[in-house]
């Protein structure tokens, strides 16, 4: 049965049909269900905000970051750390 039908016999008579309401209620729900199973599967595959628990992409994300590094502080080892390397050699003196 449409929605479009059951709005149209939700009233008879001037009053409310009650059951008839219920049913429309019903189906809506219905019509919306297994949304919380897909927010879920994107929580995890996205991860959380919070970073609590953070996997998925948030956590890939923050690994590419990691191995790239501050350009204005970079770690030993990051990317942007041998970048500068190679940028700007130490000249070491032969003697």
């Amino acid at each position: 049965m449409s929605l479009r039908y059951s709005f149209r016999h939700l009233f008879f008579g001037g009053k409310l049909r009650q059951k008839r309401l219920y049913k429309i209620l019903e189906d809506l729900d219905a019509s919306n269900g297994g949304d919380d199973t897909k927010i879920k599967a994107l929580e995890t595959a996205i991860g959380k905000a919070s970073g609590t628990g953070a996997g998925g992409i948030l956590k890939d994300v923050k690994d590419i970051q990691d191995t790239i590094g501050d350009s204005t502080d970079p770690a030993e080892g990051t990317i942007e750390a041998r970048l500068q390397a190679l940028e700007n050699p130490t000249t070491q003196g032969d003697g």
